[in-house]
């Protein structure tokens, strides 16, 4: 079962690749920091009780917070060996929780290098469309470190 050690390692990864405040018109995502969108923050600061405030302004602690909560819990990854908790969970921030169980069904829920490989297919299939094509390369740059990460 993974660690709260191991969840600390994981998101350290994924902040390397997630980077600072973004606003990207061709990101479906909107404006982002740290990996974390400002949907996702106006969720975060309502549940608390909390007027929204702009992503830009997202603290240390609330973006692990929102990590922790929304990604790793939601996923399931303490639940997991170390590496299928790695790997869903950098799933999870970069393409949604949703869609871990169809990579887990592809990789037969033992093998990372199919659940990777499944990855790598699907953002293929999100680069068919023009405006994401920008990104394909970085993705798969963020494969192939995740894939080195875990090994």
């Amino acid at each position: 079962m993974a660690t709260q050690q191991t969840f600390e390692k994981a998101l350290q990864f994924d902040l390397k690749w997630e980077g600072g405040y973004s606003n990207n018109p061709n990101d479906l995502g909107g404006a982002t920091n740290k990996g974390i969108t400002q949907n996702t923050y106006n969720a975060y600061l309502k549940s608390k009780g909390k007027p929204t405030k702009d992503v830009k302004n997202i603290s240390d602690y609330e973006v692990k917070d929102i990590y922790y909560k929304n990604y790793w819990q939601a996923a399931g990854c303490s639940n997991m060996t170390d590496k299928f908790a790695i790997l869903c969970f950098d799933t999870a921030v970069n393409m949604g929780v949703g869609r871990i169980n169809q990579f887990l069904k592809a990789c037969e829920y033992k093998y990372p290098d199919k659940f990777l490989l499944a990855r790598i297919r699907k953002y293929n299939e999100f680069a068919k469309v023009a405006s994401q094509r920008a990104f394909l390369h970085g993705w798969l740059n963020r494969v192939l470190d995740l894939e080195s990460f875990i090994s």
